[in-house]
């Protein structure tokens, strides 16, 4: 007989199953603080990390080593690619062609030309550096033929864009090097321009 103030006697198979259910509960409770400390651990690495890495692991972090074929070249510094969709390459400032959203800029066909006679369904790789895409959701990207060239830096050497100067990225001393080339040795739009 049951006196009153005391528990009422529990069967051994409740108390089999509520320690089973404790058992379980604390495993799972384990699991999740392993979880969250990786990715603590993870986040603090990720703070801790230089901002340009080594050109090894800014390669190996950035590149697709797949490759994709061009569709369409927009204009001097816009493209369209099979897979990826609209890419702006990364650092180059082109020239605006004719029947753009904005008015004509002098040079502008001649760039949109040029990047179509590099480009235009060939096969090509992306790599990419910091920011992934811009405020039109294109993606910025280094674009790379198969035999290596930097299309980027490519119409800039030729005289028919610009390096683009507004953010810092880490070809941009090799772009502003090509672009004083160009300059130096008036091709495309620094033809006419005085000595």
């Amino acid at each position: 007989m049951r006196q009153s103030g005391q528990a009422p006697a529990l069967s051994r198979a409740t108390v089999t199953r509520a320690s089973r259910t404790t058992l379980i509960s604390l495993k799972h409770l384990a699991a999740v603080a392993i979880l969250l400390a990786g990715v603590a651990r993870g986040s603090a690495e990720a703070d801790s990390s230089p901002a340009w890495p080594p050109a090894a692991s800014r390669q190996a972090a950035g590149t697709s080593a797949a490759t994709f074929r061009v569709r369409q070249v927009i204009d001097g510094d816009t493209i369209t690619v099979a897979g990826v969709g609209t890419v702006r390459l990364l650092g180059v400032d082109a020239p605006e062609k004719t029947g753009g959203y904005r008015a004509s800029e002098p040079y502008g066909d001649e760039a949109a030309r040029f990047l179509r006679s590099l480009l235009n369904g060939k096969l090509v790789r992306l790599e990419y550096d910091g920011e992934r895409k811009d405020q039109y959701n294109r993606r910025l990207a280094y674009v790379f033929l198969e035999d290596g060239t930097l299309a980027n830096e490519a119409i800039i050497r030729a005289g028919f864009a610009e390096t683009y100067r507004r953010f810092d990225y880490w070809r941009k001393p090799a772009f502003q090097a090509a672009e004083r080339e160009a300059r130096d040795a008036r091709r495309g739009m620094w033809a006419r321009q005085r000595p």
